[in-house]
């Protein structure tokens, strides 16, 4: 259900006055693939699985996606997901669809095949990725601009894998490689535009990197729109329908911010805050039920000047190298629902012998002993003049003074 919901509203949204949305008349669109932790429940982790250690699994079962989406809008134009042990590469092959003509598609390494070179050039879309050091192909001419055309063939168990599936494969695929130096390391780049004059290299090099913008919109799904966390649904079903549920409101919203960006004097759609046009629609569309169409066009008129009414400031085109933000955990005696067998982690053999302080959290704090010695009353003798202590302490030998 929630599937076609997110099937009828999914597609691009740039206009030709979309600042970043295009590049020569092409339109630009970002490939890549995430995970999303789902709960871990027995369901969960024999449909989906997850990582493991040394044949033990650790840690939450995860759902794999391949997500093409839009870079100048952040639009998803088409979806599909996996469990943890399905490649990348395997799950983009359907979103070659969602392609045509006039469209760019970047990936990073790791996507660069024949057979997906295949899938998204028959649509009629170019396709432009890194490359491996494996996949540079055979030279077969210098280009003027220090590129080179190569040629690469499939293997013979490519060949068999789409001659099972039905696939037609080209014996042969003529592409462009493109060769630059970032921090004293050769990157490459394939790509399916051959002109030299119309697509030049030194520009399809910064093209590259408008890559990211797609993982810009994984922040947006994971952590502004979901949980942050993993998800709610404990059931394989219903962890598909959450799943296709947030990529259609994230598409919902990412219409209102490009309506909101496009409402006045055309702004890039990277100057609104996503977090702050999703509290507005939180905020705005339960008020409007049952209201008139008059009232809808007035309401989405407040709300779109609102969205403009303070603005990011533009980006700085900063260059942060790639580092892990949630490190890979080993916990001891800890395994997934489900698994009996349960082995010790790394720490169980490096546990570190630094003293810790006690701290007796939860627990009610003792009460301070008194720094003076006990008093020690004792009666005084009668006729003596002196203030006796009431009756009630004359049988007390150590009594805390008054």
């Amino acid at each position: 259900m929630l599937e076609t919901v997110f099937r009828q509203v999914a597609g691009p949204l740039a206009v030709p006055e979309t600042p970043g949305a295009w590049w020569r008349g092409l339109r630009l669109l970002a490939l890549d693939g995430t995970q999303f932790d789902v709960p871990d429940s027995v369901s969960n982790g024999d449909t989906f699985d997850g990582p493991s250690t040394g044949g033990t699994p650790f840690g939450f079962p995860q759902v794999r996606a391949a997500v093409l989406a839009e870079i100048g809008t952040h639009a998803v134009l088409d979806a599909s997901l996996g469990g943890y042990r399905d490649g990348e590469r395997r799950l983009a092959y359907p979103l070659a669809s969602s392609t045509g003509p006039g469209d760019l598609v970047i990936a990073d390494r790791g996507f660069w095949s024949v057979e997906l070179v295949h899938a998204f050039t028959t649509s009629g879309a170019h396709l432009l990725a890194r490359l491996q050091s494996n996949h540079l192909g055979t030279t077969q001419a210098e280009l003027p601009d220090g590129s080179r055309l190569s040629l690469m063939r499939p293997g013979k168990d490519v060949r068999l894998r789409a001659a099972r599936e039905g696939r037609d494969l080209p014996k042969e695929t003529t592409y462009r490689v493109i060769t630059f130096t970032k921090d004293d390391k050769a990157v490459h780049l394939g790509t399916s535009l051959l002109d030299t004059e119309q697509y030049p290299a030194d520009e399809l090099v910064a093209l590259y990197r408008q890559r990211w913008e797609i993982e810009l919109a994984f922040d947006e799904i994971k952590n502004h729109l979901g949980p942050s966390g993993p998800l709610r649904s404990r059931t394989p079903e219903a962890v598909r329908q959450e799943l296709w549920a947030l990529l259609a409101v994230h598409q919902a919203v990412r219409r209102f911010v490009h309506a909101a960006a496009a409402s006045g004097p055309v702004l890039d759609a990277d100057r609104l805050s996503y977090l702050r046009c999703v509290r507005i629609a939180r905020r705005s569309v339960p008020s409007q039920h049952d209201t008139s169409r008059r009232s809808l066009t007035n309401a989405w008129k407040e709300a779109c000047q609102e969205a403009r009414s303070r603005l990011l400031p533009p980006r700085s085109g900063r260059d942060w190298p790639r580092a892990i933000k949630k490190p890979m955990r080993w916990p001891i005696l800890r395994t997934r629902s489900g698994h009996s067998k349960v082995e010790p982690g790394r720490w169980a053999h490096n546990q570190t012998t630094k003293q810790r302080k006690h701290r007796g959290a939860g627990r009610p704090m003792p009460r301070a002993q008194p720094p003076w010695p006990p008093y020690n009353w004792s009666p005084l003798p009668a006729g003596s003049g002196g203030c006796s202590p009431p009756p009630s302490l004359m049988s007390c030998s150590q009594v805390r003074p008054w």
